[in-house]
Order: C-alpha cells, then structure tokens, then sequence
C-alpha cells in the first residue's frame, strides 16, 4: 500500500531550493493576460512573499530614515501649534491689564504639542541612513526584480543565488540607477507638496501641481521598464531613461492597468492600517512591496519581450544571427 508522506513547512526549501517541477500543464507560453496573473500569483505567492522580505532586509537604509524623519526616536521638545502664540504672548507680556479678548486669544492659541528636535547626533544618523538608503536601493530592487522577471517568465528559480546573481553583475549601474531614481521621486514628491501648500497663492501654483502630479504618473509608468532591462540587456543608463519613455507611451494601457492596481494594493493597505494599526505596519515587510513589483514586472516584460527580443528570434527561439 502506497503511503504519501505529509509535507511540512520547511524554510531552507522555502529561501534556497531551487523549483525544478513542471506544471501539469506548461504555462511558458501562456499568454499574460489578465486571468493569467491570478493564476501565476497564486502558484509564486510565498516567493513574491519571500522576494518582499529580501526587500524589508535590505532596504535598512530607507526604514532608518523613515523613522528618523518621522519624529518617532530622539529627542522632543514643546512647542506651540499656532503661529499666533508668540505675537500674543509678546502682547500681553508688555500690557499691564491685557483685556479678555487677549486672554481667550491667548488661551486659544496657547496649545503645544512635542516636536523632534535636529540634534548633532540626529542629524548624523539621518546622513548615514541616506548614504545607506542610495547604495541599497538600486541594488536590492534590481535583485528582486530579476526573480520577479524569472517568475513571469516561467523559468526556475533560486531566490536567493539568483538575488545575488543579479546585485553582483549589475552592481555599478544598479547603485547609479538606484540614486537617479531616488532623486527623481524626491524631486517630484517635493515639487507636489510645495505647489499643493501654495494652491491658495497665485495661479501657476495650481498648474504646477496639476503638471507635477502627471510628471509623477508618468514617470511612475516608466520605472517598471527600468530595473526589468536593465537585468536583461546591457544598455546605458541614457538608453535605458529612452527606452522606458518610449515604453511608457507604447504601452499605456497597460502601464495605467499597472499602475491602478498598485495604488489599490496600496489603498488595502491603508485601509488595513486604519483598521488595524500593527497589522497595517507589517504589511509593507510581509507583502505589499513585493506584489506591487510582481505587479509592474509582469505588465513590463511581455511589452520588452514583444518589441526587444521576439523580433531577433527565429521559429525555434534562437537568436538569428546577423549576416
């Protein structure tokens, strides 16, 4: 009598094992459609899983600085919360008698809240995360990325010799592609927030946003095409910004597929957070990053394959070679 032995959780197989097993039905060459990616998230779900926590632990650099930005560590001080409350203050201090129309806009205006203070050593901390933040960035998304490629692909995987494969081969041009990229997004954050806190000035301000916000749309298209060429092709970093532009514009609906669904992964995160605050936190080191790449991979590759490799391949997949 046959027996089939239990399978068990087994980490060293989840991070290391390379899967050799074929699908009972092969889906290389499936096409990738929208039915298709539910198909194929489901079967790689724990390595998407998997490629987001490589991500969580590489990305030290980016968490440091959210936290030292954010106010939650270092020193704290009280401050007022109304800009009112010093002129006020002044007012009163120097009236002998201050009328009750002064003492209610005093004790109105006179509420404090803690604030993070920049000290030497703050300001130091936040310095190194930044340093951190631009050698990392680059090289642990183009790591992800190549086994997010390989699973859209349908090829085997070995997470983790493959994370590496790909940092090593590509680690100049991913640390370079890596600060640009960074660069650009806190360019265009920046430029978002200025126009949208001075919306109530003059008019360009208003054009500025609305041009700020379709710049960031925009760029938000081209950089599922970035990280994928550049584990595939040997391409410079000008002809890599060229070709996601063009990328950007050829595939436009599918780049906007793409992009609507990662903002509603982002809004299930938000609203999980606002349900339930400590699971809401996890979530972006558990899952959220990683399907968000799975997401820009697998609507990036069919359009480079279709137009940068299928065109120099003959009937049976090899390269024609020039003459």
């Amino acid at each position: 009598m046959k027996t089939t032995k239990k399978s068990r959780l087994n980490l060293y197989d989840w991070f290391y094992k390379r899967d050799h097993k074929e699908d009972a039905d092969d889906d290389r060459d499936a096409p990738r459609n929208f039915a298709f990616f539910f198909k194929l998230l489901f079967r790689n779900f724990s390595r998407v899983f998997t490629l987001n926590i490589y991500f969580a632990l590489g990305g030290i650099g980016l968490w440091l600085l959210i936290l030292l930005v954010s106010g939650i560590v270092g020193p704290h001080s009280s401050a007022p919360t109304s800009d009112l409350f010093a002129p006020l203050y002044g007012a009163a201090a120097f009236v002998e008698d201050p009328s009750p129309i002064l003492n209610v806009l005093l004790s109105v205006h006179a509420q404090v809240t803690e604030i993070a203070v920049m000290t030497p050593l703050m300001i130091t901390l936040i310095v190194i995360a930044v340093v951190l933040l631009a050698l990392t960035f680059g090289p642990v998304t183009v790591g992800i990325t190549y086994n997010m490629r390989n699973i859209v692909r349908g090829e085997p995987l070995f997470l983790w010799e493959d994370f590496w494969h790909a940092i090593k081969t590509n680690l100049r041009q991913s640390i370079l592609l890596g600060i640009v990229d960074l660069a650009i997004l806190a360019a265009l954050v920046y430029g978002v927030v200025f126009y949208y806190l001075n919306l109530g000035g003059a008019q360009v301000f208003g054009t500025f946003f609305l041009f700020t916000l379709v710049l960031i749309v925009f760029y938000l298209m081209m950089r599922k095409y970035l990280y994928t060429m550049l584990v595939t092709f040997e391409l410079s970093l000008f002809k890599l910004f060229k070709n996601a532009l063009i990328f950007a514009i050829l595939g436009l609906g599918r780049n906007i597929v793409s992009l609507v669904g990662c903002l509603f992964v982002i809004f299930l995160n938000w609203m999980l957070f606002s349900a339930f605050m400590p699971l809401g936190v996890i979530m972006p080191f558990m899952i959220t990053i990683g399907l968000c790449i799975f997401i820009e991979v697998y609507i990036a590759w069919p359009k480079i394959h279709a137009t940068m490799i299928a065109p120099y391949l003959d009937e049976n997949g090899n390269y024609i070679e020039e003459t």
